[in-house]
């Protein structure tokens, strides 16, 4: 398993609100990503230094 931690990402481009969870690879990641960020926000998804992808305001993960 490996760590994640998604955050919102504020109005003023800052990260915010950093949620930590375990998920076996960044596609089952993703997808606890898109049911854990806020509707209407941006959110990113990382393990440790490596940026994996966005959810847009309306909840798709997008990698990169």
């Amino acid at each position: 398993m490996k760590s994640y931690r998604i955050y919102i990402v504020g109005s003023d481009g800052r990260l915010q609100l950093g949620q930590a969870f375990e998920a076996p690879d960044d596609k089952a990641a993703g997808e606890q990503a898109e049911a854990a960020a806020v509707r209407g926000l941006v959110a990113e998804l990382w393990e440790g230094g490596r940026m994996v992808g966005r959810v847009t305001p309306d909840g798709v993960f997008g990698a990169g």
